[in-house]
């Protein structure tokens, strides 16, 4: 593998990552409501070897880190979600100054796009307003899978500066941070981003990225 921070999915198997690129455990940071606003970063996690081997199928002891647990608690690991590039496949939703795509399948259900008063398509609606932008733009960004992304009327992404890093978290995905390269189990690369979410809890129906099984199985709550 290059210099470069790069994930390697083994065939029904872990993630290999290499780079090294920084671990931490991160967490959403709720409201007295109960309503996730911002992430918090719980600490780094030390990996004893690069590159590392993150579990993938939800059943190791050793978490994040692979037990090789998949090899005799019958782990299917394929890839079946859509290979197509997320502008080919999100619904756009259109604002005065900007775009709204949404690639609904890949919600990880982390609920950051609503709250109780307001949502990213009620402040996409009241256009020029500057303190709605800026929300907007604190929901959107703060979506870990990707799913929302904004896009400028000339087509270009609005997106956060964000450093490779992998984020573990708790009871949920990985949070893939900073266009860090994803090639999968048969070779081919996955289109790289600025934000995904990979299952860990062995449960997506739309692997390798997450949409939301760990919340119907509890996973790291049991």
């Amino acid at each position: 593998m290059d210099d470069q921070p790069h994930i390697q999915i083994d065939v029904n198997g872990p993630y290999i990552v290499d780079g090294p690129v920084p671990l931490t455990e991160m967490a959403p940071v709720h409201t007295l409501n109960g309503e996730p606003v911002d992430w918090h970063v719980l600490g780094a996690i030390e990996s004893e070897e690069w590159p590392a081997y993150l579990c993938r199928c939800g059943g190791s002891k050793n978490k994040p880190f692979c037990d090789s647990s998949h090899e005799s608690n019958g782990f299917d690991g394929t890839e079946a979600a859509d290979r197509r590039p997320f502008a080919e496949r999100a619904v756009v939703d259109e604002g005065a100054h900007e775009q709204l795509l949404d690639d609904k399948p890949l919600c990880v259900r982390a609920g950051f796009c609503r709250t109780r008063t307001t949502s990213v398509w009620d402040l996409l609606a009241l256009g020029g307003d500057p303190e709605a932008a800026e929300r907007l733009r604190e929901m959107t960004w703060n979506c870990p899978s990707g799913r929302l992304v904004l896009r400028d009327l000339d087509g270009n992404d609005i997106e956060p500066e964000l450093a490779p890093e992998v984020g573990v978290v708790p009871g949920g995905p990985l949070w893939i941070r900073g266009g860090i390269r994803v090639t999968g189990s048969d070779g081919t690369e996955w289109e790289t981003r600025n934000r995904v979410a990979l299952c860990r809890c062995g449960g997506s129906a739309s692997k390798p990225f997450c949409d939301g099984a760990h919340l119907r199985r509890h996973f790291d709550e049991r």
